[in-house]
């Protein structure tokens, strides 16, 4: 019976989750839809309405995707502009940005975690400043606390840190589906939600950040916290949530501050002219005078900081 029930909780729950992050807010302030964030690229030609999606996840662990997702070493037109002490909130939605959006499906429990990079990223760049995991019996991040605050989730930019440019990285990491790896099953395994938000931190702070970790390669197919059966878990067996331990000088999560109006568009899906299939996803496609042209895509990342090209 207890075989029967496992196995038809797992059936149930072999879905994406699909999510990303939509907004930033800056001390409450609306940044605007998008506005800061590497979008991940699309995923099929458009005009699929709610076919149409960027807001699955990555699987490959060795993937250059797992960085800041998909056509993640494209930079966003914008930066945002923060200072030390600064509260930025993430607003992760499915669909939308929309009331009544679902946010994420109740069974795709799982721990978040941020991670912040110097811009670009290189090597062993990457620092982890927040993570939460099971925080209760049976209340994860993913699915409890992020939810109960409608997809938004809040934390400081720590105190003193050096100007420049950085890559803020939230992702969460969701188990229905990580009883085992993806590289034994290709059809289940760990998925994992990230988005990188470019900014700017100002003032004259003098804190630099400490070695990081290189990703891809901060995590193993077989590390605890990416194998993990929600269904059925041995007793004594507590959940680690995978990569390093958290940076020393990280501030710590705060409340949400009170939000502003939301600015940009809130539906679910905007005009896009460039997109990927999903296999193979080497190729990127895209509408140039009325045509779809293709073009093979290796993620190329700089080692000076990239500019995105204004629009014709």
């Amino acid at each position: 019976m207890k075989l029967q029930l496992v196995s038809a909780l797992l059936a149930a729950t072999a879905a994406n989750a699909h999510l990303i992050v939509r907004s930033i807010y800056v001390n409450g302030v609306d940044q605007g839809t998008g506005v800061g964030i590497r979008l991940p690229g699309f995923v099929e030609k458009p005009g699929l309405g709610a076919n149409s999606n960027n807001n699955s996840p990555v699987r490959d662990l060795d993937s250059i995707d797992l960085r800041c997702n998909i056509l993640g070493d494209t930079p966003a037109p914008d930066t945002i502009k923060v200072a030390p002490g600064d509260t930025v909130t993430f607003e992760w939605g499915h669909r939308s940005r929309e009331a009544g959006d679902q946010i994420i499906p109740s069974s795709h429990h799982g721990p978040g975690v941020v991670y912040i990079s110097p811009d670009p990223p290189v090597g062993p760049s990457w620092v982890k400043i927040w993570e939460k995991g099971e925080y209760a019996k049976n209340k994860w991040f993913a699915t409890g606390e992020l939810v109960e605050k409608k997809g938004l989730h809040s934390l400081k930019i720590p105190n003193g840190l050096k100007p420049g440019y950085y890559l803020l990285r939230p992702e969460l990491i969701t188990l229905h589906e990580a009883e085992v790896s993806h590289q034994s099953n290709k059809n289940r395994g760990v998925q994992l939600y990230m988005a990188c938000i470019q900014i700017e931190v100002t003032g004259n702070g003098n804190v630099a950040l400490p070695n990081g970790v290189a990703i891809p390669g901060v995590y193993n197919y077989n590390d605890p916290g990416l194998v993990y059966n929600l269904y059925y878990t041995p007793p004594g067996v507590t959940y680690k949530i995978p990569g390093p331990t958290t940076w020393s000088g990280a501030a710590t999560q705060v409340p949400n501050p009170t939000l502003g109006t939301k600015k940009g568009n809130l539906a679910s899906i905007t005009s896009y002219t460039r997109w990927i299939l999903p296999t193979p996803s080497s190729m990127v496609y895209e509408i140039k005078n009325g045509q779809t042209v293709s073009s093979r895509y290796t993620a190329t990342w700089p080692a000076t900081r990239a500019v995105a090209t204004p629009a014709p």
